[in-house]
């Protein structure tokens, strides 16, 4: 939903709505749940933002669902009173963000928060096994195939010949 910052009311505008975020190659439904104020020409966006998204295991490498909430608490100023030395964002616009042509999308506020709080490693349970590095079987599946005691080569291993040899 798309507002218009000189259009909001003195006392805020509040935002409930369900709405479609595109993520990655995944669509996700979204519910957006904003109070939004506006103080001159900053406005404060606080709220919630709940999707159920699709992610992958970082161990066992299968998609799985996850739902998330996420808390919401930005400040935005308009992307004119940004530095003028040809773009420049100075330190004290690291912690904020901007609006342009007077005009504020919250379906941009809530797939920004949705991939921004994704952890970076993301796992299907605490108990995943993952994958055998040899045969490569998932092993929350099924057991390894690999022949009891054979050491399953590395990609590290002509690294390690190499330092061996010159020590």
């Amino acid at each position: 939903m798309k507002l218009k910052v000189s259009e909001i009311p003195e006392e805020g505008i509040d935002v409930d709505e369900q709405t479609s975020i595109g993520l990655n190659e995944h669509e996700t439904q979204a519910s957006v749940r904003l109070h939004i104020d506006k103080r001159g020409p900053q406005v404060f966006v606080k709220g919630t933002v709940e999707a159920g998204m699709l992610l992958m295991c970082s161990r066992c490498l299968q998609e799985f669902a996850r739902d998330v909430s996420m808390p919401v608490d930005l400040v935005y100023n308009p992307v004119e009173e940004m530095e003028e030395e040809r773009g420049a964002i100075g330190k004290k616009e690291l912690d904020m963000g901007f609006y342009r042509e007077d005009e504020i999308d919250t379906d941009v506020i809530a797939a920004e928060q949705l991939l921004l709080n994704v952890p970076i490693k993301v796992l299907c349970n605490e108990a995943c096994k993952g994958i055998c590095p040899g045969c490569g079987r998932d092993l929350n599946v099924e057991g390894c195939a690999c022949p009891a005691g054979e050491k399953t080569s590395s990609k590290f291993d002509e690294l390690k010949k190499y330092f061996k040899g010159n020590n």
